[in-house]
């Protein structure tokens, strides 16, 4: 995409975009969105480094957040609908473009934090594509991970319940390890929060169901 359109947009548009696509679980507009919204973090930090390099004085665009984010959020992005669609492989792909974001030049203190929290975000993802892609001798050390990253705890317990029911496990405990911060769900008044549990307590109907 030519470079004078992809400057046309505004980053966190797309942002909501595509937050507004995962939450209907809109798989191909979330795939579309998040390549533009790498596209245009890519073109701004070309021309960042243009810049830089020609001692002139870098343009100032509007955005809410560190260049650094718009990086991570859309491969992120990328990642979370190839993992439901089942492509565990670019799944993969996606999270390893987002698990070290630190070769990005002048991060500054802010931008090297949200590297930071990319990474383990990264960390969990990639967890849960191996354990649905079949390696679910992971699933201990995946429910111990989710204790120390709350963040990712509704994900990884839908996570669970898809790797229990799609090769006939049994996840009571890694399940119990879990049940105090499950608890605390319920009290989440975010509307994609509460959407997430819904799903992690279908998952576990089911999971019953099948024990029963």
């Amino acid at each position: 995409m030519h470079l004078s359109i992809l400057k046309a947009f505004n980053p966190d548009v797309l942002v909501e975009m595509l937050e507004t696509a995962h939450y209907f679980e809109k798989w191909d507009k979330l795939l579309y969105t998040a390549d533009i919204l790498y596209s245009y973090a890519q073109r701004i930090y070309e021309e960042r480094l243009y810049y830089k390099a020609m001692g002139t004085t870098i343009p100032l665009i509007k955005m809410q957040h560190p260049l650094v984010y718009y990086f991570g959020f859309s491969q992120q992005m990328r990642g979370v609908a190839y993992q439901h669609l089942g492509d565990y492989e670019q799944a993969r792909d996606s999270i390893y473009r987002y698990v070290e974001l630190g070769w990005l030049e002048d991060l500054g203190p802010d931008g090297q934090e949200i590297a930071r929290e990319f990474r383990c975000l990264a960390k969990m993802n990639l967890y849960a594509v191996e354990i649905l892609s079949g390696k679910v001798e992971l699933l201990h050390d995946y429910a111990c991970f989710l204790q120390t990253y709350p963040n990712g705890l509704l994900d990884g317990l839908v996570v669970i319940m898809q790797t229990a029911l799609s090769f006939g496990l049994n996840v009571d405990e890694q399940l119990s390890h879990l049940n105090d911060d499950v608890s605390e769900i319920k009290l989440e008044q975010d509307k994609t929060a509460q959407s997430k549990y819904r799903r992690f307590c279908y998952l576990v109907d089911l999971y019953n169901m099948r024990k029963d």
